[in-house]
């Protein structure tokens, strides 16, 4: 876990890699963006709640509520990039780190999309329930997402990089006999999602952890 780890950070300071981390680290900017102009156009769009000082105050707090979108929407964008860039990446990993192994079949982009959209949603309703509670119990409900995140991101992430090289039911079962492991890279995924500036580096980071992790239990399978 800990060697996947030194690995997947080594990638963003590989030279050899910089095109492949500077095109992710744009996308998921423009990602980013995308979705806080979303934000801000539904702001702008509110029609008058109760008294006209309401949508005054909601203007007022706009950049405030702009910065906490990339606390909100860090999840939300680590699930979508991984669905939508994992390929290059893993494509760049295995052909510095494994090119003796056997070129991966690779996924569709529609079966990748679908996946990053429904675990998008997953996440965004995930935040929704537990968004009472990050209100009223501050600290647990924090903590609640992170945990819940971490099993969403972490799943995805693994089995997208495993079903570039397996069927659905051979990832699912390589992933739940590594359960834990794959939840400990979750977190991290998780973690990083959520603090500003970290948040862009964090879909980045998780794919390479999870390919570096598919790659070392692939082979530890066949032995």
């Amino acid at each position: 876990m800990f060697a996947s780890i030194g690995k997947a950070l080594a990638l963003i300071f590989d030279p050899a890699l910089f095109g492949v981390v500077l095109k992710s680290l744009l996308l998921t900017v423009l990602l980013f963006v995308v979705l806080l102009i979303g934000v801000e156009g539904a702001l702008y769009l509110l029609p008058t709640l109760g008294e006209p000082w309401v949508n005054r105050l909601l203007a007022i707090l706009a950049p405030v509520l702009f910065i906490l979108g990339f606390f909100v929407l860090g999840a939300p964008v680590a699930a979508l990039f991984g669905s939508l860039f994992l390929g290059d990446i893993a494509k760049a990993i295995e052909a510095r780190s494994y090119a003796g192994d056997p070129k991966a079949p690779g996924a569709t982009f529609a079966t990748n999309l679908s996946a990053g959209a429904r675990l998008a949603g997953l996440v965004v309703l995930a935040d929704l329930v537990l968004l009472p509670t990050d209100v009223l119990l501050p600290g647990i409900g924090e903590v609640a997402t992170i945990l819940v995140n971490g099993f969403l991101l972490g799943r995805e992430y693994f089995e997208l990089a495993a079903l570039r090289h397996l069927s659905v039911k051979a990832s699912d079962a390589l992933r739940r006999r590594h359960s834990g492991a794959v939840f400990g890279g979750g977190l991290i995924i998780s973690v990083l999602s959520m603090i500003p500036f970290a948040n862009l580096f964090a879909p980045l980071f998780g794919a390479a952890l999870m390919v570096h992790l598919f790659k070392r239990y692939a082979r530890e399978a066949q032995t």
